[in-house]
């Protein structure tokens, strides 16, 4: 799934769909680079390098948006490049709906964790027993948007 223009607004759906196409390529993938303690890279060797490059690819944006977040830094860090996706100020992010960029967020963070992506696919949009619906909702309002929009 490629979404080919600009004035499109990436939603929840578009994103747990761009999720569960990667997932599924590669569902035993777990980054390396978290597993060595080392900070996370959108772009290695001119390729995708993590699950949340690999979804904004799918989504359709360019690598050259990878290579800008790894050399973008947070606000009030002097000496780190690359930025977690919820923090970046890049404008081609505008594009994608303040949800689904948190649902982009778990994902990078969970990722950062050691999960395999399968894992992260299927733990985005599970309501758990342990806890009430209403709580996980709120923690996790990608979940939300995904269930008000009939899935």
């Amino acid at each position: 799934m490629t979404i080919k223009t600009r004035a499109t607004k990436i939603d929840v759906n578009a994103v747990r769909t761009a999720l569960n196409t990667v997932a599924s390529r590669d569902p035993y993938h777990k980054d390396r680079r978290a597993k060595d303690n080392l900070p996370a890279r959108y772009l290695d060797q001119g390729k995708p390098n993590c699950l949340v490059a690999e979804i904004l690819i799918e989504l359709g944006f360019p690598t050259t948006l990878l290579r800008d977040l790894d050399r973008e830094r947070p606000v009030g860090a002097l000496h780190r490049d690359g930025v977690d996706i919820a923090e970046s100020r890049h404008p081609a992010l505008r594009r994608i709906d303040p949800v689904a960029l948190q649902l982009l967020q778990y994902c990078q963070r969970m990722q950062d964790r050691g999960f395999i992506w399968m894992y992260i696919a299927e733990d985005a949009f599970k309501i758990s027993g342990w806890t009430t619906t209403k709580w996980q909702l709120r923690r996790r309002p990608w979940l939300a948007a995904y269930l008000a929009a009939g899935a």
